[in-house]
């Protein structure tokens, strides 16, 4: 079976940090991409690409043409959707008895499906603003609240199984790098001891406070 590009990176990352990387045999049933060994432990890791739809590849068309294009865009629905999808197969292989771990990677041109923002959004919800309505209609509505709303996928009970999201990018040739995002409600989380003696960065969510949405803060394991 032919490798997708985001496996070769996957591959040459691991290559490059000296990290351990084994092939998952393929059976009947959908199984993750990987075992990889970082020191003293195993993390069962899924390597999943997000392609150009066909707006996306149009919008990149007209780009190169040298004409104007825009794409919209729900934050983090690309995210999600990968998300849904590697959550039974890192399950069905941690077991929960190992971190899992989904790495993204994105082949387009235009759309930053994979900053920060986004992946944020699509493990802990779209920002919502909470407004109080005053019975006196001559007082204005006012925001008397912010947090994560709908469409999240990391919750205490939704996805656990997956320990941290990663993001792969090959900024230029020879180079790949990984950025790793934690999971709050992993029911085996991954120790960011772990891939921190391989320069990786890595963050996590921050404490939640009053009236604000709370952000990544890179740890300094």
């Amino acid at each position: 079976m032919s490798r997708t590009l985001s496996e070769v990176l996957f591959e040459q990352f691991c290559r490059n940090k000296g990290i351990g990387c084994k092939p998952v045999n393929v059976g009947r049933k959908r199984t993750p991409d990987y075992d990889i060994y970082l020191p003293r432990r195993k993390v069962v890791t899924e390597v999943k690409e997000i392609t150009p739809n066909p707006t996306e590849q149009a919008a990149e068309a007209a780009l190169r043409a040298g004409k104007f294009s825009v794409v919209s865009i729900t934050p983090g629905e690309r995210v999600r959707g990968k998300i849904a999808d590697a959550s039974p197969q890192i399950k069905a292989r941690a077991k929960y008895q190992y971190p899992g771990l989904l790495v993204l990677f994105d082949n387009g041109l235009l759309t930053r499906h994979l900053d920060p923002y986004q992946i944020r959004v699509a493990m802990y919800g779209l920002e919502t603003v909470v407004f109080a309505v005053p019975c006196n209609p001559r007082e204005s509505p006012h925001p008397i609240d912010r947090k994560y709303g709908p469409r999240r996928k990391m919750t205490p009970t939704h996805n656990t199984s997956i320990s941290a999201v990663g993001i792969l990018s090959a900024p230029q040739k020879g180079e790949v790098n990984l950025i790793v995002y934690h999971n709050a409600h992993a029911a085996q989380p991954l120790s960011p001891k772990l891939f921190a003696r391989y320069g990786v960065r890595q963050f996590k969510l921050e404490q939640d406070q009053p009236r604000t949405i709370a952000d990544w803060k890179e740890i300094d394991a």
